[in-house]
């Protein structure tokens, strides 16, 4: 069932945005393209549910056919949610505004944490022409229809959808030669091997990261210096990186200093493996932390790497010659994340590999080394743990992946005749899009 009110991403709250700076002009920007009893389905909401599917789909364009079809599939979802809600509301299923009211917050909250923070979110809402109550106001309705809609859907429609382990069997008997194929798999453990900048390089880095910490102290405004001075993908966001995990960010370093602030605090300056930062932190949220920074990078010479170069044919031809693999990555791996369990990753779908990875294990016997292999980063050792070749998922594999699809397709089953039976109860016209 595709219901797509249902996870809007972040991005399409912005395109709602488009009919309210147009409306302010005078211009007719909307129109009715579709009625279930005294409600309507907009023009602009089958646009904004358009470009939201077209962006999952990572398209920009599609032929006339498929424009057809997927609007024609839009649609029919948008009117099938204002069916239920009616229907809700009629049988006396009931959402109070608070709880509307709080959904709505909670969509805005996440607009901000995906965007990087408050000022951020704020930026692109004045990009948009919107206020943070137009925007309240445009998805409190949307998210009273998702509400009631769900809330039917779950009692009414949904209580009673079972499946039994015979379902599952017979279903994988019937359909084993279609049903894709587990992919040729790799398990590998690995050493990371980074240059490490030395000499004048690293003294000029500490030199512009010291003088950026001069001007906040002397009141510079953080998000703005970062803007000027941060050489990270960050800057444009005043330094914000959002809100998160700092064990997953697998940089020691960072995630010490940041551990050592309270709320509001900066950081002196911060050597990590991408160069000097300044670091901020502005929330603490559970188990994450919204943070600034700003990076002055210190970018290895010529000299750095060849010397890493070398140290990683050295490790390697030590690997050959029987060293232990695990002690070697312990003791030199900058993957901080599989350092410790020997530099063990796991097993990996071998399609999914970047092509200089797969190309270097290609021929790579299980419990072989493969060549050193140069990144952009820096150079990686690999050890083929072992190997799997593409084959049919056996069923135990398949049996919960299965059971969610047949149970899914009898959901969707029900639905449609759900449906179909409120389409006969109620009026429903649809006068088609444009």
């Amino acid at each position: 069932m595709n219901r797509g009110i249902y996870a809007l991403p972040i991005a399409a709250l912005f395109m709602l945005a488009a009919p309210s700076r147009a409306a302010d002009r005078g211009e007719i920007v909307d129109r009715v393209i579709a009625v279930v009893e005294d409600k309507a389905v907009l023009q602009s909401e089958l646009d904004i549910e358009y470009r939201n599917r077209l962006q999952q789909m990572q398209r920009t364009a599609l032929t006339d056919a498929e424009d057809r079809q997927l609007k024609k599939e839009l649609l029919d979802a948008l009117v099938s949610d204002l069916l239920l809600s009616v229907h809700a509301e009629k049988i006396g299923i009931s959402v109070g505004d608070n709880e509307v009211f709080e959904e709505v917050e909670k969509r805005i909250e996440e607009g901000k944490r995906m965007l990087g923070g408050e000022e951020a979110f704020a930026e692109q809402l004045e990009l948009e022409g919107l206020s943070v109550e137009q925007l309240r106001s445009l998805w409190t309705e949307k998210i009273r229809t998702r509400i009631l809609s769900e809330r039917l859907m779950y009692s009414e429609v949904m209580k009673d959808v079972s499946v039994t382990e015979a379902d599952v069997k017979a279903y994988y008997e019937e359909n084993l030669q279609t049903l894709p194929k587990r992919p040729a798999t790799v398990s590998v453990s690995q050493i990371l091997l980074l240059p490490s900048a030395s000499g004048p390089v690293v003294e000029e880095a500490r030199e512009r990261i010291e003088e950026i910490e001069k001007k906040l102290e002397a009141g510079g405004d953080f998000a703005e210096l970062a803007k000027e001075f941060s050489e990270g993908p960050s800057a444009r966001n005043g330094g914000s990186i959002g809100y998160v995990r700092l064990e997953d960010l697998n940089a020691p370093q960072f995630e010490a200093a940041v551990r050592r602030l309270t709320v509001g605090e900066t950081s002196g300056p911060v050597l990590t493996e991408f160069g000097y930062h300044l670091i901020k932190l502005e929330d603490v949220r559970g188990e994450e932390v919204l943070v600034r920074h700003i990076l002055i990078t210190v970018e290895g010479r010529e000299e750095d790497w060849e010397a890493t170069e070398r140290l990683a044919d050295s490790i390697r031809a030590r690997l050959v010659e029987g060293a232990d693999f695990a002690e070697m990555a312990k003791r030199h791996s900058s993957d901080y994340k599989t350092r410790e369990s020997g530099g063990f990753v796991g097993e990996v779908v071998l399609g999914n590999l970047p092509e200089q990875f797969r190309e270097a294990v290609r021929d790579v016997e299980a419990g072989g080394i493969a060549p050193v292999i140069r990144e952009q980063r820096g150079f990686r050792i690999v050890k083929v743990m072992g190997r799997s070749p593409e084959r049919e998922y056996t069923f135990e594999e398949s049996r919960e992946e299965l059971k969610g699809l047949i149970e899914r397709q009898k959901m969707q089953e029900r639905m449609n005749d759900y449906i179909a039976g409120l389409k006969e109860k109620y009026y429903v016209e649809i006068k088609g899009e444009s």
